[in-house]
């Protein structure tokens, strides 16, 4: 009895379509088979893993969203929803980091994009910069372009500009 299915196309551009084959010959899947379980994995990681626990080492930053900001006895964690993930960003609930993270955020509104930046200064060990301004890929310099003209226009300048003409 075979089983009854739904026929998917999807358009992948040549050079990688030729790195899917390769890694799908190596591994002895049919193309069928390699496309079922690459879309199987996928959906797995964006919809079982909604959270990602990260650890920010020195001079590293997160970026996103601010959704919750939760302390319990221990720690206090804070939520940013980056997609397909949020992350939970955890500290002792007495360190400085904890107490910069509660005085920054406790008037920022939720749906904030915010930017937090781990430092090595223990004075300063956070840095936490709010987003309230609209993002600059709203101020578009050519508005009425769609946009590959716009891409091919930029291309023609720096061309110009290179001594290309």
């Amino acid at each position: 009895m075979k089983e009854k299915g739904v026929r998917r196309v999807a358009w992948v551009p040549t050079k990688l379509d030729q790195e899917i084959e390769n890694t799908r010959k190596k591994i002895g899947y049919t193309r069928s088979g390699f496309y079922r379980y690459a879309l199987t994995r996928l959906l797995e990681q964006t919809l079982l893993s909604k959270r990602k626990e990260i650890h920010l080492k020195p001079w590293q930053e997160a970026i996103g969203t601010y959704k919750t900001l939760e302390t319990n006895e221990n720690e206090v964690t804070l939520t940013l929803q980056r997609t397909p993930t949020n992350m939970k960003l955890s500290f002792p609930k007495n360190s400085t980091e904890a107490n910069i993270l509660t005085k920054t955020l406790q008037n920022t509104p939720k749906n904030t994009k915010i930017n937090i930046l781990l430092t090595d200064n223990p004075q300063k060990p956070l840095i936490i910069r709010t987003f309230n301004e609209p993002t600059v890929t709203k101020n578009t310099y050519f508005p009425l372009l769609p946009f590959r003209k716009r891409a091919r226009f930029v291309l023609r300048c720096v061309r110009f500009f290179e001594g290309g003409h």
